[in-house]
């Protein structure tokens, strides 16, 4: 059967390539394209390419607020640690 590498790059998108179980507040960076928030989770810091009425990026305490479990949070994260909860970053 011929190699696909278009499959394989969407394989690796959706976490193929591991991920960090996050459970405690240590500050995690690196290049992430999902987040699964497996119990409720709030964060000292949460940066990601998404902005506030696309002018400003995010701030943690005031706009992210506590994500409940089982939300999925799909982009660029390059920064996280956690208040409480826990969550899983893919790679």
């Amino acid at each position: 059967m011929p190699s696909r590498p278009e499959i394989k790059a969407a394989i690796t998108s959706m976490g193929q390539s591991g991920g960090i179980l996050l459970t405690d507040t240590t500050a995690i960076t690196g290049s992430f394209c999902a987040m699964l928030v497996l119990t409720d989770a709030a964060f000292t810091t949460l940066t990601t390419d998404y902005t506030k009425n696309d002018s400003t990026t995010l701030a943690v305490a005031a706009d992210w607020g506590t994500l409940s479990a089982g939300f999925v949070l799909a982009g660029n994260i390059t920064a996280c640690t956690l208040a409480s909860g826990s969550v899983l970053l893919l790679r």
